[in-house]
């Protein structure tokens, strides 16, 4: 009798946990449970210790903090017909758990969907060199496109990120070609100018020697300086300027003694 009676108590006691348990849910501070009583929508219960009916009352959690969802490789068309393949993330969240359970059968999924559909609309609307320069400005377009599409779904999409851009590779190289033809045309400007600006400066020291001749008596003095500081066995005869004055016949007639 005592063997039948703990029996009963220990069967009852296994009934009574199972019904606690099943009657008494944790939702979570992050989660949105939506309760449905005999299929039924009857709402979302907050975060905190709450009774659901056992048998009766299903919930269906969605995690209502910031979520991403990848957008694999897209082959698109830019307006100006050139292909590329665009990897994106998807940045969205939750805002009311109803719709988002009720309005669609798997949310994610659309939402990968709809995020396809925005790349091919917003960057078909655009020409290469747009896409390539103002990604912030496309990714934005994306962004709102997408998020008018979601928004009957309660989500909202907060940001776009465009991972990856990758163009044909005749297209690569053919940019870098250009890229390059633009560097170098740019640094022939550069030194044209920089060779205009030398000439002046030596015209301009060539009329100030011209004035004032023994600044070049000194400028030859600079020069031994700077050349002896190299330590090394350069041999320089200086000649004074007459020399050079002189004339081919009188130089001869100095040398060969005055004869």
């Amino acid at each position: 009798m005592n063997d039948g009676l703990v029996w009963l108590l220990a069967i009852v006691m296994v009934l009574v946990m199972t019904f606690t348990g099943s009657t008494l849910k944790i939702i979570k501070q992050w989660e949105g449970a939506v309760v449905f009583r005999l299929g039924v929508c009857k709402g979302t219960l907050k975060p905190g210790l709450r009774m659901v009916v056992p048998f009766i009352d299903k919930l269906v959690r969605w995690d209502v903090r910031m979520l991403i969802n990848d957008v694999p490789g897209q082959s698109v068309v830019t307006k100006d017909n050139i292909s590329l393949s665009i990897d994106a993330v998807v940045f969205y969240r939750v805002r009311d758990p109803m719709d988002a359970v009720n309005k669609v059968t798997d949310a994610r999924s659309m939402i990968a969907m709809a995020a396809q559909g925005a790349l091919r609309d917003v960057i078909g609307s655009l020409e290469l060199d747009t896409v390539l320069q103002e990604r912030e400005m496309v990714a934005n377009r994306i962004r709102v496109n997408l998020d008018d599409a979601t928004d009957p779904w309660g989500i909202d999409v907060r940001h776009i990120e465009l991972t990856d851009l990758q163009l044909p590779h005749d297209l690569t190289r053919a940019m870098a070609k250009e890229a390059e033809a633009d560097r170098e045309a740019r640094a022939r400007i550069i030194k044209a100018s920089a060779e205009r600006e030398a000439a002046a400066k030596l015209a301009e020291a060539q009329e100030l020697f011209t004035r004032f001749p023994a600044l070049m008596e000194l400028r030859r003095l600079q020069v031994l300086t700077e050349v002896g500081a190299e330590h090394n066995a350069t041999r320089i005869m200086m000649l004074p300027d007459t020399l050079l004055e002189m004339g081919p016949a009188n130089l001869g007639k100095m040398l060969g003694g005055g004869k």
